[in-house]
């Protein structure tokens, strides 16, 4: 594996466990060690904008209960793309039976010390 693929190999695994974590503390750790302190999360479905990370760190700990915790639902990511700040990650949504109910794309926006800075998720991909 080069490098750049061990770095990009390492962020998404970082930035998939801010979501996954099962230990809410462990979580927010992870959210203020990835994110900037004022990074913005944008959300397609529903419209959904949060600036911070206690606003980012709230509705990623409502989503874990949510989808994780209760539905038992896993995520992977199918694709990671680079352009200049820019990086494009294609996951997908799996229940617990093996079968992907949903997909979707975030677009990370990092500033020049690796820290999201803007997040774009896009629902309903397919």
């Amino acid at each position: 594996m080069t490098d750049n693929a061990q770095t990009a190999a390492a962020f998404d695994a970082a930035y998939l466990s801010t979501w996954t974590e099962p230990d809410e503390s462990k979580r927010l750790a992870l959210i203020e060690q990835l994110w900037a302190p004022q990074g913005t999360l944008h959300i397609s479905s529903p419209s959904l904008s949060l600036s911070g990370t206690s606003s980012i760190a709230a509705h990623i700990t409502r989503v874990h209960g949510d989808l994780i915790a209760s539905k038992g639902l896993t995520f992977s990511y199918d694709q990671h793309l680079e352009s200049g700040d820019a990086i494009l990650l294609r996951w997908s949504m799996t229940a617990p039976n093996g079968e992907v109910i949903g997909r979707g794309v975030d677009t990370v926006f990092r500033d020049t010390d690796g820290k999201v800075t803007s997040a774009y998720m896009f629902m309903g991909v397919n």
